[in-house]
């Protein structure tokens, strides 16, 4: 099963259907939407931020740093409705897009992924991002970028 992650880091896979409250903490969906090789980390949160984290955007970090998580891939949706299968979407694109970042077919690794897109919510609001992060086993913290790293 390649969806498997998504239960490997709970709160990402929160932030795969923010409400449209998340634009509430933001400028404009652009300000909520993740880049390649950019790292976040859940755990940089105060107790007091968890609340808003879980409809706002990730926390950023230094890949440098320890992380939950790492973006390998975004693309942006071009459908003029949200597709009623987005989530079956965004597994597929993650899938494919995946050796191309780390170096290694998703079947040989040690790193699952977990795929973040569009709610209803969010796309009434204008976005269209689908996201695609590498992670590690379950508690797992990542330190430095995966990329090309082959494991």
């Amino acid at each position: 099963m390649r969806r498997r992650a998504m239960a490997v880091v709970g709160g990402l896979a929160v932030a795969a259907s923010m409400s449209g409250c998340a634009l509430l903490g933001a400028e404009a969906v652009e300000d909520l939407e993740l880049a390649v090789g950019e790292c976040v980390d859940e755990s940089s949160l105060s107790e007091s931020d968890e609340e808003e984290q879980q409809v706002g955007s990730l926390p950023r970090v230094e890949c440098a740093e320890e992380h939950d998580a790492e973006v390998y891939y975004v693309e942006d949706l071009t459908d003029s409705s949200l597709p009623d299968d987005v989530a079956d979407r965004a597994d597929q694109i993650c899938y494919e897009e995946y050796a191309g970042y780390l170096g290694i077919e998703f079947e040989d690794s040690r790193y699952y992924y977990v795929s973040l897109y569009p709610s209803p919510s969010t796309w009434a609001y204008g976005d269209r991002q689908v996201a695609c992060m590498l992670v590690g086993e379950v508690g797992e913290r990542l330190t430095g970028s995966l990329k090309g790293a082959a494991a």
